[in-house]
C-alpha cells in the first residue's frame, strides 16, 4: 500500500547533485581530500580534535574498540535496548557482549545496573544516545574512571545533538556516527569516529587503510601495522559535505516537528508523548517517539490510514546471537512493546502531523 504520510525516507536536491558529479569530474573517486574535509567539518561540529570516517556506524564503534585494544577475551556493556549494529560491533571487535537494562524515560543505558555487571573481564562500556538523547554520562564518566574502563559512545542517532551543553559523540574515548539513510545526514552507508586521543586516531587511521597513516602509492607502500580496507570515499563524503549545510534547517524541522506531535496527543489517554519535550534545550530526536500501552491497535489504525510508523527495536536478548532469559531486562522488555516513531520526513506538514494527531487520539480512544 502507498503511504500518504511516510514514516522516513532521505532527501536530496541539486546540491548533492552538484557536489557528486564534480568528484566524477575529478576522476578521483577514492577517499582523498574531500573525505579529509568531511572529516574535519565533522570534527569541528563536535568540537573534538579528530575524526576518521569509515565505511558504517558499526565499523566506527568496533573500529574504535580495536583500536583501544579491546578484543578477544574482554568483555564489552551494552544496553539491551538499541540496534543489534552495537553488539555486533563488539563481537567484530572479537570482544563478548554484556547486556543491561535501560532508563525507562529515556532509554538510554542504566548506570547502576551497568555498575552491577562488570566483572574481571569487563575493558568497555558502549552507550548508547538513543534517538539523539544524551546517556547519564555524568554518571557513566565516573563509573568508567573507577574501574579503568574504556567508553565508546553509539551517537549513530544524535549528530547534532547535545547533552547539558556539549555535543553527543564528544564523551568518553570516542564518539561513533553513522551516515546510513535513515538518520539525519547521510552519505548512502559511512561512519564517522570522533576523538581527542591522538594515539587512538593514529591506530585507526591504521585500521582503516591496510596498516597506514597517511595514503600511499598502492605500491612500494610500508605498512607498519595490522590494518584492513574501511575507507569513505570521495563519493560518498561529497554527498555528506552537501547534506550538511542542510543540518541546521533539520534540526529546526525536527524540533517543529515533535511540538506538533506533543500539541496533539499529549492529553490522549494510553499515549505518552513526555519524550518529545526535553529538558535540555541541546538535544532533538531524530524521529518523534511515543510509548502506547495498545501498540497493535495504534499499528492497525495507522496502516489503514496509509501513514507510516516503525515499531521499536526488540530487546537484544531476545535476538538470536544474544539470547539469555529476560530476568532483569525488565525496562527494556516494557519499552520494546509501547515504543513506536511517528512519521518523521524531513518534508512532513503541520497539517500532515495534524492527521496523524488525529488518527492515533482516535483509535486510543475508540
Amino acid at each position: 500500500m502507498t503511504q500518504n504520510i511516510p514514516w522516513f525516507a532521505p532527501a536530496f536536491g541539486a546540491a548533492e547533485k552538484d557536489a557528486v558529479l564534480a568528484v566524477i569530474d575529478s576522476n578521483f573517486v577514492n577517499e582523498g581530500d574531500v573525505t579529509r574535509t568531511f572529516e574535519a567539518k565533522i570534527a569541528d561540529l563536535v568540537g573534538v580534535k579528530h575524526c576518521v570516517a569509515v565505511t558504517s556506524g558499526t565499523m566506527a564503534i568496533s573500529l574504535a574498540l580495536m583500536g583501544l585494544g579491546v578484543g578477544p577475551g574482554d568483555e564489552v556493556i551494552v544496553p539491551d535496548l538499541t540496534f543489534i549494529a552495537t553488539a555486533n560491533a563488539v563481537r567484530l571487535a572479537g570482544a563478548e557482549v554484556k547486556l543491561v537494562d535501560v532508563e525507562p524515560r529515556r532509554f538510554t543505558i542504566d548506570p547502576e545496573k551497568a555498575a552491577e555487571s562488570i566483572g574481571p573481564r569487563t575493558r568497555a562500556l558502549v552507550p548508547v544516545d538513543v534517538n539523539g538523547r544524551g546517556a547519564d554520562y555524568e554518571a557513566l564518566q565516573t563509573l568508567c574512571a573507577e574501574h579503568g574502563l574504556f567508553m565508546v559512545c553509539d551517537a549513530c542517532e544524535a549528530l547534532g545533538s547535545h547533552h547539558k551543553g556539549r555535543p553527543l559523540g564528544s564523551f568518553g574515548d570516542a564518539g561513533c556516527f553513522s551516515f546510513s539513510p535513515n538518520k539525519i545526514l547521510t552519505t548512502g552507508q559511512g561512519g564517522m569516529i570522533a576523538t581527542n586521543n591522538t594515539d587512538l586516531y593514529h591506530r585507526l587511521l591504521e585500521l582503516k587503510d591496510q596498516g597506514r597513516r597517511a595514503r600511499g602509492t598502492g605500491g612500494n607502500d610500508l605498512h607498519p601495522a595490522l590494518g584492513y580496507n574501511f575507507k569513505l570515499t570521495n563519493l560518498q563524503a561529497a554527498l555528506g559535505l552537501a547534506q550538511l549545510e542542510r543540518l541546521p534547517e533539520r534540526l529546526a524541522q525536527a524540533r517543529a516537528r515533535d511540538q506538533w506531535y506533543w500539541e496533539g496527543p499529549h492529553n490522549c489517554p494510553g499515549v505518552n508523548v513526555e519524550g518529545l519535550r526535553s529538558a535540555d534545550d541541546g538535544e532533538y530526536r531524530q524521529w518523534a517517539d511515543v510509548l502506547v500501552d495498545d501498540r497493535p491497535r495504534l499499528e492497525q489504525a495507522l496502516s489503514a490510514a496509509a501513514i507510516g510508523f516503525r515499531p521499536f527495536w526488540y530487546p537484544l536478548h531476545t535476538q538470536g546471537p544474544y539470547r539469555q532469559p529476560s530476568d532483569g531486562f525488565e525496562h527494556a522488555i516494557a519499552v520494546s512493546a509501547q515504543g513506536l516513531w511517528l512519521p518523521s520526513a524531513f518534508d512532513l506538514t503541520r497539517e500532515q502531523a495534524g492527521r496523524v494527531c488525529d488518527v492515533v487520539a482516535g483509535a486510543l480512544r475508540a
